[in-house]
């Protein structure tokens, strides 16, 4: 059934993703679709160059084929370690069907809306420390993920589900330094988000700061070297650059709390 869905249906979806209901069940196809320019990486690529942070270089998405293949290749390599991520259904070499990762009884929220819906410190607190937790459980087991952005990790019925793996960092990063690339996408997404809520933030750096004391030694320490480095952004005056350079100010600004409290545990 699935592949039959899969095969009629990919050709005359329009969006690259869509969601569809299957026996009650929802899935979610994703087809081959063009994504940006090895250009439009370049700015990102030399401000790694320039601050000497290797997992700050860019993994680009350039779509296509390439992209199903990798989401194919990295789910299976991921669930055969004991990563929690979702079933595929189906697939081809234009397209993947992909199971919901929630179910009739209880619906998921990516660990964003997770925490933007409580205002209570205790269930931020839970929720970000389920988020620290399962990341360096990926880690323990000598894996990474591919974006590891809050809206790609699901929180469903208490537990920890990653999802979107279209890229494969471990093509241009050492197994270090995606695991470092991890932890960036993480504390980027979620302080730029949560700028204006002051618990939240708060709650976020204590949640970083036990799960890093936790991090293994080697990933740890590698991020604390890149954190060094990114400290000469300090002198950028970010907040001067409208709402994205007062959110990149802010998460800076974190980072250096982050640092001096990390060195002094």
């Amino acid at each position: 059934m699935y592949d039959s869905f899969l095969f009629e249906t990919y050709p005359h979806q329009q969006a690259s993703i869509a969601s569809y209901t299957l026996d009650e069940k929802k899935v979610w196809l994703k087809k081959a679709s063009k994504r940006n320019s090895r250009l439009a990486y370049l700015p990102l690529n030399l401000f790694a160059k320039l601050l000497r942070v290797e997992a700050l270089k860019p993994v680009p998405n350039l779509g296509g084929r390439q992209s199903i293949t990798n989401e194919s290749k990295r789910i299976k390599a991921l669930s055969k370690a004991g990563v929690a991520v979702p079933e595929i259904l189906a697939e081809s070499s234009d397209a993947i069907l992909i199971a919901d990762v929630g179910n009739t009884e209880s619906s998921s929220k990516t660990l964003l809306d997770q925490l933007l819906s409580t205002q209570q410190a205790e269930e931020i607190s839970h929720y970000l420390t389920m988020g620290v937790q399962a990341l360096n459980d990926v880690h323990a087991r000598q894996c990474y993920l591919s974006e590891a952005f809050a809206r790609n990790i699901i929180v469903a019925q208490e537990s920890i589900v990653f999802i979107d793996f279209e890229t494969d960092p471990g093509s241009y990063h050492t197994p270090i330094n995606c695991m470092v690339r991890d932890w960036y996408c993480f504390i980027f997404s979620l302080y730029g988000k949560l700028s204006k809520r002051e618990t939240h933030c708060e709650q976020l750096t204590l949640a970083l700061l036990a799960g890093l004391n936790q991090a293994q030694p080697q990933v740890r320490e590698s991020f604390l070297a890149s954190l060094s480095r990114l400290k000469q952004l300090e002198r950028v005056p970010f907040h001067h650059f409208g709402s994205d350079g007062r959110k990149i100010a802010i998460t800076l600004d974190a980072l250096s709390t982050l640092d001096q409290q990390l060195r002094t545990t």
